[in-house]
């Protein structure tokens, strides 16, 4: 990059998102404007925060906005896209088809067939969405974070769990 470039900047509070934070925003967004299938937003209603499926509450969580496409290859979304769909094919939610290319792509179709299945409801997605984020949360905690916490837990007298880890992480 030139010297005379504006480099892109990200605010200071979005820095920090992770996949986690982003699935829990997703889940909120679908909480207050609806879910909805098939496509990304519902552009029948007039409004800027239209009810919106899985992958456009991500990106609605990622930019603040709606987002005319959120697949592509340097997306933001990509990171929360990913575990999602890692998540779901290992929670066998969908159908192993095509998984690794899929996967590799950004995982939004994986995400995809989740959100469109005729069986799932909003409390369903919301779920899978805060468990997914839960996942990301367990298995991406640093050492130090382990550590605190076990160390606070038997100052309690109580032996550490993963449950009890996630809440105490929720809490700080």
């Amino acid at each position: 990059m030139n010297p005379t470039q504006k480099q892109l900047t990200i605010p200071a509070a979005l820095a920090d998102l992770t996949p986690a934070d982003i699935l829990r925003c997703a889940a909120r967004y679908l909480e207050l404007r609806g879910w909805t299938r098939a496509s990304y937003y519902d552009r029948t209603t007039e409004t800027a925060f239209p009810p919106a499926c899985v992958t456009g509450a991500i990106g609605m969580a990622v930019y603040g906005d709606c987002m005319p496409t959120l697949t592509g290859a340097n997306s933001d979304c990509n990171p929360a896209l990913r575990h999602l769909a890692d998540y779901l094919w290992r929670d066998g939610s969908v159908p192993e088809r095509d998984y690794y290319g899929a996967l590799c792509a950004s995982g939004w179709e994986i995400v995809a067939d989740f959100n469109d299945h005729a069986g799932h409801t909003l409390a369903d997605v919301l779920d899978v969405l805060r468990d997914a984020a839960d996942d990301y949360d367990w298995t991406h905690a640093t050492e130090d974070q382990l550590e605190t916490y076990a160390e606070h837990e038997y100052s309690q007298e109580r032996l550490p769990t993963r449950a009890g880890f996630l809440a105490w992480r929720g809490a700080r």
